[in-house]
């Protein structure tokens, strides 16, 4: 089965007040969308697109009522700390918004600030960008896409701006955010089991070794992947349909596109991250502590 296969998404008639007029969900393979009579477009298109994954319930942190990346810290919930450096990075588009356990939390809480689209089951990162596929992929003039995971509230605008233009000076397939751990102890303990990069000599990537399967050499790897890339658009959406579920997970994994891009001998860039701080995600209350130890020192300096 491939991601296309999965009938589990669907654009939220409520994007923003009254935004969209007389709508109704029309058959897309695997997918539902949004068409009708449109009082205006919700998303005002430039060249660059970001996508933001909150669609995950947080199992480790124990939520029942409420997605994990609504969870407050240091002030905000922690996708809206995504959401704003989103929209100072790429102020031309609102970002779209992947949502999915109780999403209806994270659309009433940003309204007209987002453009929201329904993850109904959680199938993995690769399946959770393909549930926007309906929305953006016939637009040409997006020539490139940015995903962020929407547990990484330390992501800053100037990490994405820095994103973006390595991606486009260099006309690359991906992009990806990397960060460079001085060491695995205290807040950078969890980045320890997080994939390893693994360069050529000419400094793109060779590969992306998961922990699990890397050698005693390949963990002593200080540079490992962060849930934080930038895609040419419209291979995106061309290989956005090849992914599979064949994992022990049963899940679309987006990393998985980069084996793809490899494969077909595109250049895969890394750009590692001057903060190893923005790459922390959190996933249990230890990490939500350790990142908010981060934002209390911002605050501080």
């Amino acid at each position: 089965m491939t991601v296309s296969d999965v009938g589990s998404c669907s654009g939220l008639r409520d994007v923003s007040d009254a935004v969209i007029r007389d709508a109704h969900f029309t058959a897309f393979p695997g997918y539902a969308i949004l068409s009708g009579n449109r009082t205006r477009n919700p998303l005002s298109f430039s060249m660059n697109q970001v996508i933001i994954m909150a669609g995950g319930k947080g199992t480790r942190m124990n939520m029942t009522d409420m997605p994990k990346t609504m969870i407050p810290v240091s002030g905000k919930p922690i996708v809206e700390h995504i959401v704003l450096a989103a929209r100072e990075a790429v102020p031309e588009t609102k970002p779209v918004v992947i949502v999915g356990f109780h999403g209806e939390k994270i659309t009433e809480y940003f309204g007209d600030r987002i453009v929201p689209v329904e993850q109904q089951e959680q199938l993995g990162t690769g399946h959770a960008v393909a549930c926007a596929a309906p929305l953006l992929r016939d637009r040409a003039d997006i020539g490139h896409i940015v995903v962020i995971a929407g547990d990484q509230p330390l992501v800053s605008a100037g990490t994405i701006r820095s994103l973006l233009d390595c991606h486009e000076a260099g006309s690359e397939t991906i992009t990806l955010g990397t960060v460079v751990a001085p060491d695995f102890t205290g807040m950078h303990e969890h980045l320890l089991h997080y994939g390893r990069i693994v360069r050529r000599e000419d400094g793109s990537v060779g590969r992306i070794v998961e922990y699990k399967d890397a050698t005693k050499e390949e963990r002593d790897i200080r540079e490992v992947n962060t849930s934080m890339y930038c895609f040419a658009a419209p291979w995106l959406w061309e290989h956005l349909d090849r992914l599979g579920s064949d994992n022990a997970s049963r899940e679309y994994y987006i990393t998985d596109l980069i084996g793809m891009a490899m494969d077909e001998e595109k250049t895969v860039r890394a750009l590692s991250l001057p903060r190893p701080e923005e790459g922390l995600n959190v996933n249990t209350p230890e990490h939500l502590a350790a990142v908010e130890e981060v934002f209390r020192a911002r605050c501080l300096s």
